[in-house]
C-alpha cells in the first residue's frame, strides 16, 4: 500500500485495498447497502433519479460510519463493522444524514493521527479548511469551525508537528466567530438535551471519552512507512471525533454517523469485557 498511486495525490486517502479482508468485506457491503437504499426508495417514490440517489447515500454512510471507526479505533477491526451497521441504521432513520460534517470529519482526524503514516499535504490542509467553512454555513454549526481548528493547532503542535497548521486552524475559527457575530449567536445556542437520542448519544461519548484517557498504546502501523502509529495523535484525532459529535448534538441528523461511529466502538468495547470476565457461578 505504501506505493499506491492515490498517495501522489493526497496524504489523507486511504485506499481500500481488497488484498485485505476487512476491506474486502467492506466492497461487498457497500454495493449490498445500495441496492437496499435504491429499493426502499423506488418503493416509497417510484422516481429512478431518487433512487439512486439514495443508492449513492446509503453506500456512502455505511463507508463512513465504518471509515471513522478505523480511525477512531485503528486496533479494534471488529468494533468498525459494528458502526457499520450503525451507519445502515441512519441510513434507514434519517432522510437528510449529516455526509459533509462525517466527511470533514474523517478528513480532519486524518490529518491529526496521521494512520496514512505521511503528514498532511499544503493542498490537503487548504481544501479541509475550505470544507470546514462550508460545513459551518451548509449545516448552520459555527462550533464546528471551532473543531476544525484544533484539529489543524493540533496537527501543528503533536510529534513531528507542521508549523503552517496553524494558519488553517485560525482561519476556521475566524469563521467560526465570523459567522457567530453574523447571525447573532451566543451563549444561549447552548442547552439541554432534550431528546433521546441527545441522551443517548452522551452516554456513548461519555464512555469514549474515558476510552481516549485509557487508551495507552496503539499496535497498528501506518500505511506508508511500516512505523506504529503515534499514540498521542491517535487520542488526539479521537478527541476530534468526540468533539465533531459533540458540537452538533442538538441537531441529530448532522452528526448521527459520527455519533454512530462512536457507538460502535463502545458496543464493540463492552462485548470483550464481558467474554473476557464472565460472570461467576
Amino acid at each position: 500500500m505504501a506505493n499506491h498511486r492515490i498517495y501522489q495525490f493526497t496524504s489523507v486517502g486511504r485506499p481500500l485495498d481488497p488484498a485485505f479482508p476487512t476491506n474486502r468485506a467492506v466492497l461487498i457491503l457497500m454495493p449490498m447497502s445500495a441496492v437496499l437504499g435504491a429499493i426502499l426508495s423506488w418503493i416509497q417514490s417510484g422516481d429512478p433519479w431518487q433512487a439512486l440517489q439514495q443508492a449513492l447515500v446509503y453506500a456512502l454512510l455505511i463507508f463512513l460510519a465504518w471509515a471513522l471507526a478505523r480511525e477512531f479505533a485503528p486496533d479494534d477491526n471488529p468494533a468498525a463493522f459494528i458502526s457499520l451497521s450503525g451507519g445502515l441504521v441512519v441510513a434507514l432513520a434519517s432522510s437528510s444524514p449529516g455526509l459533509m460534517t462525517a466527511f470533514v470529519t474523517l478528513g480532519l482526524v486524518r490529518i491529526v493521527n496521521r494512520t496514512t503514516g505521511l503528514a498532511a499535504r499544503r493542498t490537503d490542509s487548504i481544501a479541509l479548511m475550505a470544507l470546514s467553512i462550508v460545513t459551518i454555513y451548509a449545516t448552520a454549526s459555527p462550533l464546528f469551525g471551532g473543531v476544525a481548528a484544533l484539529a489543524f493547532m493540533l496537527d501543528g503542535s503533536l510529534r513531528e508537528p507542521l508549523r503552517q497548521q496553524w494558519l488553517y486552524g485560525l482561519i476556521c475559527l475566524g469563521a467560526s466567530v465570523v459567522y457567530m457575530v453574523d447571525h447573532g449567536i451566543g451563549p444561549t445556542h447552548l442547552s439541554v438535551p432534550d431528546s433521546l437520542f441527545e441522551w443517548l448519544a452522551l452516554l456513548f461519548m461519555l464512555i469514549f471519552a474515558l476510552n481516549i484517557i485509557l487508551t495507552r498504546t496503539v499496535r497498528s502501523k501506518a500505511d506508508t512507512g511500516g512505523r506504529a502509529l503515534e499514540v498521542n495523535r491517535v487520542r488526539a484525532g479521537m478527541a476530534i471525533g468526540l468533539l465533531a459529535a459533540l458540537q452538533g448534538i442538538h441537531e441529530p441528523a448532522e452528526v448521527a454517523v459520527i455519533v454512530a461511529a462512536i457507538a460502535g466502538i463502545c458496543i464493540g468495547m463492552a462485548f470483550r469485557k464481558g467474554f473476557r470476565a464472565p460472570p461467576a457461578g
